[in-house]
């Protein structure tokens, strides 16, 4: 049986199903919560949670867990305040198709021709970058 070839990323693509802006007002707090279906890995999704308590330009600025028994990754990403507040205004607009999330996380990945991900275990690691593709008509 040949052997799978495998591609070495560090950049995750994923498509937005659906976003929530959590307000907590007990303690003044808000935060976004997203789902995510995998782009580049495939049978997967993530769950992001996105906080305004980050500062401009700060590297790394966010964690991201990979469970090796589960296909659901788990982000958590700190935005400067204002970076924050301008993702929640444009994620509120219609979108003609799905708004595209990219992460660069400081790992290599393993991902097969067929878009399977190899872990042996579970991996933690830092979010680098993230950037937003939204779609405006």
């Amino acid at each position: 049986m040949p052997r799978p070839e495998f591609d070495s990323v560090n950049t995750i693509q994923m498509s937005l199903q659906s976003a929530e802006q959590h307000l907590h007002h007990n303690d003044g707090t808000t935060q976004l919560q997203l789902s995510c279906a995998l782009i580049n890995i495939a049978r997967g999704s993530c769950v992001a949670v996105i906080r305004p308590d980050g500062a401009l330009g700060q590297s790394p600025f966010g964690s991201l867990h990979i469970p090796a028994d589960r296909p659901v990754m788990q982000a958590k990403i700190s935005l400067a305040p204002a970076s924050f507040d301008e993702l929640a205004a444009q994620l509120r607009h219609p979108a003609p198709r799905p708004v595209t999330l990219v992460m660069t996380v400081v790992d290599t990945l393993s991902v097969s021709q067929d878009g399977l991900l190899f872990i042996d275990e579970t991996l933690d690691t830092a979010v680098t970058d993230i950037y937003w593709i939204l779609p405006v008509k």
